[in-house]
């Protein structure tokens, strides 16, 4: 946004989306963690690490912090938490998805 400086998160506000991202990723199986861009304006969501899943994956954003990226991130973790999306792995890459009824 022109004119309104640079937006960056606090520390705080980065240790507390990172402890959340791992709480949820414990209920659920993945490590998941909140990630921050070297151009600290960028977020996301990481997932990967431990014996199966080696590489860490982005699966959402990065998105700019002006474009809402750390509610949608906790949007995501609410609905992973809640089981209403799930990580599938595709070969090298991740994605969440909306899960089906049966």
């Amino acid at each position: 946004m022109a004119g309104e400086g640079h937006h960056v998160l606090t520390d705080e506000d980065v240790q507390a989306l990172d402890r959340r991202a791992r709480e949820v990723g414990g209920v659920i199986g993945w490590d998941l963690q909140f990630v921050v861009a070297p151009n600290a304006e960028y977020v996301g969501l990481a997932a990967g690490g431990g014996a199966e899943h080696a590489e860490e994956i982005i699966v959402l954003g990065p998105s700019r912090i002006t474009d809402l990226a750390v509610h949608e991130i906790d949007l995501a973790l609410d609905a992973l938490q809640r089981g209403e999306r799930h990580i599938a792995a595709n070969g090298t890459s991740f994605s969440t998805k909306t899960a089906t009824p049966g």
